[in-house]
């Protein structure tokens, strides 16, 4: 082999180990603890009491506004599903 192509191995070593090394460094420095479901969790909670508001409506006695706030409830829970 020519000493060009010794030049460009010796060249490529160095950035295949910061290639490989860097992103393994970083992941060794910060590991990932665990998945975070808090918003999961706020956002179901808020979608419950939306549903139980509006169901809460319907059983109100509000004809028309109850009947249109059931409907709408019923698309999100089934669009949900």
């Amino acid at each position: 082999m020519s000493a060009i192509v010794w030049a460009n191995v010796l060249l490529a070593v160095p950035f295949l180990a910061a290639f490989i090394g860097i992103p393994l460094w970083m992941t060794f420095r910060r590991p990932q603890s665990g998945p975070d479901h808090s918003e999961a969790r706020a956002y179901l909670r808020t979608k419950t009491a939306f549903a139980d508001a509006i169901a809460r409506r319907a059983t109100r006695g509000d004809a028309a506004t109850a009947q249109y706030g059931a409907r709408n409830a019923d698309r999100r829970v089934s669009a949900a599903a």
